[in-house]
């Protein structure tokens, strides 16, 4: 992605937030997922959804208002700091979207709608983090400052920001488009430390003694992965990890059930995975890459209390995982 040839000269607010939404969705063409195919233009996508009224519409609404925050940050020169992006008026959005052939002045209420759904969900399963459209807008801001001052480390990590925030916006509007909006989201967990709570539950689930072993209800293979599905009234060894991993999680009793639940629903779906293989995510028991993707994506895709993952939600944001892993990899290939 090459926003400006010169990150100085800022374009007019409205020509810098359309180039800004086309270049980053182009990035990610061929990632998101619509339905559970991948779409070849993210754009158009998001665009489509928008012009339908769809909530996936509002993460197009979202950028846009993102976008005119940072643009005026990035023109009066300031330090980036959150108090300095400025509220954008409803109709500035609108006017990006109907830039963007998005959506009409008719259709913009619907959006604002989604899009304000969409941050209702965020903030309910991100408790203490700034809103959706303030962490766009920061991350915007530090892609231009480092293209501004060549500083291609503040300019990488704004660019994998914004992507990211991005593919789980439109993750989770995607899954607020099916079902209740107003279903309880499980939080949100650092991948970091749900990759570690993963493995150590899978590591104890397979290191019990034999006995446990013979009244186990799942198997695990060599490697640590669930080979079957485990009911609610199973007993060892299954629980008994359970319980232990849910002792070692920080946070209060809901975090420690939520990265308990999210573990189980990513034990479902690998298990659907094995068996019927889906190309669109790739094979995660002979790829240990394929199977890292998901589990990162596991700690912070959409999830409802109660409800499994849906493909499309986990599946999109382990596609850009596995975009993330092949860039570190050629990069690691290149320092070699």
């Amino acid at each position: 992605m090459n926003p400006m040839s010169e990150a100085s000269d800022i374009p007019h607010a409205h020509d810098f937030a359309e180039q800004l939404i086309r270049q980053v969705l182009a990035d990610l063409d061929g990632v998101l997922l619509d339905g559970e195919t991948p779409a070849e233009e993210a754009f158009a996508l998001l665009a489509t959804a928008a012009a339908a009224g769809k909530t996936r519409g509002g993460a197009l609404a979202l950028l846009a208002r993102a976008a005119l925050s940072a643009h005026g940050a990035l023109a009066f020169d300031s330090d980036g700091d959150a108090a300095e992006f400025a509220t954008v008026p409803d109709a500035e959005v609108g006017a990006v979207l109907a830039q963007l052939g998005a959506a009409t002045e008719a259709q913009l209420p619907a959006l604002l709608k989604a899009a304000s759904a969409l941050e209702h969900y965020v903030a309910a399963a991100e408790p203490g983090v700034p809103a959706p459209q303030q962490t766009l807008a920061l991350a915007i801001y530090r892609l231009y400052e480092g293209l501004r001052n060549e500083d291609e480390a503040l300019g990488g990590r704004g660019l994998v920001e914004l992507r990211s925030l991005a593919v789980h916006l439109d993750a989770t509007a995607g899954m607020l488009d099916h079902g209740s909006v107003s279903a309880e989201p499980l939080r949100v967990i650092r991948p970091d430390r749900f990759h570690d709570y993963f493995l150590r539950f899978t590591t104890l689930a397979q290191t019990r003694d034999s006995a446990s072993e013979e009244r186990a209800v799942a198997a695990l293979s060599r490697d640590g992965r669930i080979e079957a599905l485990i009911t609610q009234d199973a007993t060892h060894p299954i629980i008994a990890a359970a319980l232990q991993v849910h002792e070692a999680i920080g946070g209060d009793t809901k975090t420690r059930d939520h990265v308990l639940a999210r573990i189980r629903g990513l034990l479902v779906f690998l298990a659907a995975l094995r068996r019927q293989p889906r190309e669109q995510v790739g094979d995660a028991v002979a790829d240990p890459n394929v199977h890292l993707s998901l589990v990162i994506a596991a700690a912070t895709a959409p999830l409802r209390l109660g409800a499994e993952f849906e493909f499309p939600a986990l599946a999109q944001i382990a596609r850009y995982n596995q975009m993330l892993l092949r860039g570190a990899r050629s990069a690691a290939a290149l320092a070699h």
